[in-house]
C-alpha cells in the first residue's frame, strides 16, 4: 500500500484498458517512478539467473524470434478453443502469430519448434476434433520453465508496487499462469510492437545471448558517475557460452550504430545514453504488459 500511496504522491496513477476492462501500470508511469532503477536492477538479477547460469536453456532460446517462439506458443494453448479452429494451437496458426512480430521465416518458425518438441518442450498430438491436424502442446516441463519466467519479470513490478497485486506469479501458481497466458494472445500485436519500436535493443535480442552481453553490460554501470565498464570478451564468453568473436562481431555493430563506444586500447567500453534510455523504455513496456494481463489473470482467478 505504501508503494501505491507514493505513485499516487508521485502525481500519476493507473490507466485504463478498455478491451480488457482493467486498471494497469503504464510504461510512463513505471519510467517516471522514483524506485524505476531498484525494479530495474531486479530485473537485470531475475534475467541473469533465469538463463545466463543455464548454458542448454541460454543456447536454446535466448535469441529473439526462439524467446517469441516459446511465449506464444505457451499461450496458444492457454487460449485454445475446441469451437474456434483459429485459436488452435497449430504450426499454422504458430507462424500466423510471430508473423506480427517480424522475425523469422515459416522455415525457421518450423526449425524452432522441431528443436522444442526433440528437448522435450513441446509435444504433438492429433486433435480430437479432426484428426488430420496436430496441436502443439507445451510439457510440464515448458510450463515449468515459464513458471519461473513469468515469476522473474513479475518481480520488477513487485519491487515497484510492491506484493500485494503479484502474490500469485511469485509464488507461481498454476491457475494465475494459465489464466495470464490466456490474456496474453489478446495483445501480441501490442507485444510484438514493443520489440519493433526499439531497434537498438532488438540489435542485440536477434543475437544469440546478446541480450544477457546487453544486461551483464548495463547492470556494471549501473549507479556508476559515468557508463563506462572494463570490457573482456573471454569473460563474458564464458558466462553466457559464446565465442569472443560473436561477441566482438556484436558490440562492433553496436558501436556503428553509435550505441556504445569501444576503447580498444584499455579494454573499455562505453555504453551510450540513447542505449541505455532504449533499455529502459523496453524494460518498462515490458512491466507495463505483464501488469496488464496479471491484472486480467488475477480477475480470473477471483482476486481483482
Amino acid at each position: 500500500m505504501q508503494k501505491h500511496k507514493a505513485a499516487s504522491e508521485a502525481g500519476f496513477g493507473k490507466v485504463y484498458d478498455p478491451h480488457f476492462g482493467v486498471d494497469y501500470w503504464s510504461a510512463d508511469a513505471i519510467l517516471s517512478h522514483p524506485d524505476f532503477p531498484r525494479a530495474r536492477a531486479t530485473y537485470f538479477d531475475r534475467v541473469l539467473a533465469l538463463y545466463g547460469d543455464d548454458v542448454f536453456l541460454n543456447k536454446l532460446l535466448m535469441e529473439a524470434v526462439r524467446i517469441v517462439a516459446f511465449a506464444v506458443a505457451i499461450c496458444m494453448e492457454a487460449g485454445y478453443r475446441e469451437d474456434d479452429r483459429e485459436t488452435w494451437p497449430t504450426i499454422g496458426n504458430l507462424k500466423k502469430a510471430l508473423a506480427l512480430f517480424g522475425l523469422a521465416s515459416p522455415r525457421r518458425i518450423e526449425h524452432i519448434v522441431s528443436r522444442l518438441l526433440q528437448t522435450g518442450y513441446l509435444e504433438s498430438r492429433v486433435s480430437p476434433l479432426d484428426r488430420r491436424v496436430r496441436l502443439l502442446i507445451p510439457t510440464a516441463r515448458m510450463i515449468e520453465h515459464d513458471r519461473d519466467w513469468l515469476t522473474a519479470h513479475y518481480a520488477p513490478l513487485a519491487a515497484l508496487f510492491g506484493e500485494a497485486d503479484y502474490v500469485l506469479p511469485l509464488g507461481g501458481n498454476r491457475q494465475f499462469q494459465r489464466a495470464q497466458r490466456q490474456a496474453a494472445t489478446g495483445i501480441f500485436t501490442q507485444s510484438a510492437m514493443v520489440l519493433l519500436r526499439n531497434p537498438d535493443v532488438l540489435l542485440f535480442l536477434a543475437r544469440d545471448a546478446g541480450v544477457l552481453v546487453l544486461v551483464e553490460l548495463a547492470k556494471a554501470v549501473a549507479g556508476r558517475a559515468t557508463p563506462v565498464v572494463d570490457l573482456s570478451l573471454a569473460q563474458l564468453g564464458r558466462r553466457f557460452a559464446i565465442s569472443r568473436a560473436h561477441i566482438r562481431q556484436l558490440l562492433l555493430e553496436a558501436e556503428a550504430r553509435e550505441l556504445v563506444e569501444i576503447d580498444q586500447a584499455r579494454r573499455r567500453i562505453t555504453l551510450k545514453p540513447r542505449l541505455l534510455e532504449s533499455l529502459d523504455r523496453f524494460v518498462a513496456e515490458g512491466m507495463s504488459n505483464h501488469d496488464l494481463t496479471g491484472a486480467v489473470a488475477r480477475r480470473q482467478c477471483g482476486l481483482a
